[in-house]
C-alpha cells in the first residue's frame, strides 16, 4: 500500500514569486503528486513552466483561478505567505483566487504558518458550499505513549541529513522516495517541512512544533507509517554544525532512529551557511552524526547526496561526486541532476 496524495488534480498559488521564490510550488510541479494542472502567477513571465526551469514539465502558467482550463480538485498554496509566523495579510490577488476556489466548491490547502484559515469571509464560503481550508502542515496531537522507545518499527527507516542548512536535504528526500515507487517499492514520505506536507497531502511542518513536542510528533508520524509501508524517508531540516539549526536535526536524529542515514553536502561549500565559519570536513561529519545517532540506533552514512547546481556541466558534477563519495567513504550521487540509484542500492530492505 502507497500513501496517496489527499487530491489528484490542482492548481498551485504562486503570485508573484515563481520560479525563483516558490519553493513548494516547484516541487508540487517537479513531482507531479498530485498532479499539477497549471500555476497561477499574475507575474506570468511565460505561459508554460517548462519554459522558465528546464526540468520542469509543460504546465501552464495562468494568472487567476478561473482562468485555469482544466478540472481540479483543490488550490494549493505554494508560497509562504507569512514569512515571520504571523498571520498572513493576503494580497487581493491571493484573496481572489482563493474566494473562486472555495465558491467553485474547491479544497484550499496551505502548510505554513499564518494563513487566516478562521477569516470570516472564506468561513462563510466553506459554510455554503463543499470547498474546505485544509491545514496540512498543522502540528498533530502530540504522541507521547512511548515516544523515545528503544523498540524498532516494521519498516526500514532512513533519514537525510546535512552538512550545513540548504544543501537539499529535502530534495534528496522527495527523490528517494520517488525512485523507491518507481522500483515498485512500498515507499512513503515523512515530511517535516511545509513543502513535504503538501507534497504528501499529510505531515508536519516542524518549525510549527514546539522544541518540547518536535520528539513526541515525528515518533507518531514515523509510527503511524510503519504499519502500512516498508520503507520510510524521513525528510532531514537543518544540521548538526549549524549554530541556527542543529537542534532539529538533532530532534529528528533521536524521534525517528533511523536505519540509515544519507548524508547531503553542497559542492565547494567551505562556510556554515549564514555565519563566517568553516564547516568541519565530511570525514569528521560523518563521525559526529552516527557518534549522535548511537545512544537510539546503530545507523550509519550509507550514501551521500552532492547537490551540484552551482557546477557548470554534468562532467564536472560527475567528477564533484566521485570526489565527494571517497571523502564520504560510501556511495554518491546527485539525485536531482541525475538520479537515485546509488542512495536506493546502499540500503539493506532486507
Amino acid at each position: 500500500m502507497t500513501t496517496e496524495p489527499l487530491h489528484e488534480r490542482i492548481a498551485v498559488l504562486a503570485h508573484g514569486r515563481f520560479p525563483d521564490d516558490a519553493r513548494a510550488a516547484i516541487a508540487l510541479v517537479r513531482y507531479g503528486r498530485p498532479e499539477v494542472v497549471a500555476v497561477i502567477d499574475t507575474a506570468r513571465r511565460s505561459p508554460l513552466a517548462s519554459q522558465l526551469v528546464r526540468t520542469l514539465p509543460k504546465i501552464p502558467i495562468v494568472r487567476r483561478f478561473d482562468d485555469v482550463d482544466e478540472p481540479v480538485d483543490a488550490l494549493y498554496v505554494g508560497i509562504d505567505l507569512a514569512r515571520d509566523g504571523t498571520t498572513a495579510d493576503l494580497t487581493e490577488p491571493v484573496r481572489r483566487d482563493v474566494r473562486a476556489a472555495l465558491a467553485a466548491g474547491r479544497d484550499v490547502v496551505v502548510s505554513r504558518a499564518g494563513f487566516p484559515v478562521d477569516d470570516p469571509e472564506f468561513a462563510r464560503l466553506t459554510a455554503d458550499g463543499d470547498g474546505r481550508i485544509v491545514d496540512v502542515g498543522a502540528p498533530p496531537a502530540d504522541r507521547t505513549d512511548g515516544a523515545g522507545r528503544a523498540d524498532a518499527v516494521d519498516a526500514t527507516v532512513l533519514l537525510t541529513v546535512g552538512t550545513d542548512r540548504y544543501v537539499g536535504a529535502s530534495s534528496t528526500a522527495f527523490e528517494l522516495v520517488r525512485a523507491a515507487r518507481e522500483r515498485g517499492l512500498d515507499a512513503a514520505l515523512v515530511p517535516t517541512s511545509h513543502v513535504g506536507a503538501l507534497l504528501e497531502g499529510r505531515g508536519v511542518t516542524l518549525d510549527r512544533v514546539p522544541t518540547g513536542r518536535a520528539h513526541g510528533v515525528v515518533d507518531g508520524l514515523v509510527r503511524d507509517r510503519s504499519e502500512r509501508h516498508e520503507l520510510l524517508v524521513v525528510e532531514g531540516q537543518g544540521a548538526l554544525c549549524h549554530p541556527g539549526s542543529s537542534g532539529q536535526i538533532c530532534g529528528l536524529l533521536h524521534a525517528a532512529r533511523p536505519n540509515g542515514l544519507v548524508l547531503c553536502h553542497s559542492a565547494g561549500r567551505e562556510l556554515t551557511h549564514g555565519f563566517d565559519v568553516d564547516l568541519p570536513p565530511v570525514p569528521a561529519q560523518v563521525d559526529l552524526y552516527e557518534r549522535l545517532a548511537a545512544p537510539v540506533s546503530e545507523a550509519t552514512v550509507l550514501a551521500g547526496a552532492l547537490n551540484t547546481m552551482n557546477v557548470a556541466t554534468p562532467p564536472e558534477a560527475r567528477e564533484a561526486v566521485a570526489d565527494f563519495a571517497e571523502l564520504l567513504g560510501a556511495p554518491a550521487t546527485d539525485p536531482v541532476r541525475f538520479d537515485a540509484d546509488a542512495l536506493l542500492e546502499a540500503v539493506d530492505l532486507g
